[in-house]
């Protein structure tokens, strides 16, 4: 069951990294900032504030949940992982551009 509970929240932090990449990406290139700018905006959105998250849920003055501190966890460690893959991909979109 706990389980079951670990990877329904990792799937939904998943999705809420990727998509507010995305929109930030596209909100970025609609502005026209230039690549340097979106793809700082972009990795931006995606590492937010996941130690922020875990430390509201965990502090004893306010949530004091550890169980509410799980979203903060694993959004904190899929971040790092969907960022490398974006400025990977960033990267080689940027060298195939100029080629």
């Amino acid at each position: 069951m706990a389980l079951q509970i670990d990877v329904d929240v990792g799937w939904a932090t998943l999705v809420l990294n990727v998509v507010a990449m995305a929109l930030g990406f596209a909100i970025a290139t609609l502005t026209r900032l230039g690549e340097k700018r979106v793809t700082a905006i972009t990795v931006e959105v995606g590492i937010q504030n996941g130690t922020l998250a875990i430390a509201i849920a965990s502090t004893p003055t306010l949530l004091n949940s550890t169980i509410m501190a799980i979203p903060g966890e694993i959004y904190g460690l899929l971040m790092f992982v969907t960022c490398a893959g974006f400025a990977w991909w960033s990267s080689r979109r940027q060298r195939l551009l100029k080629a």
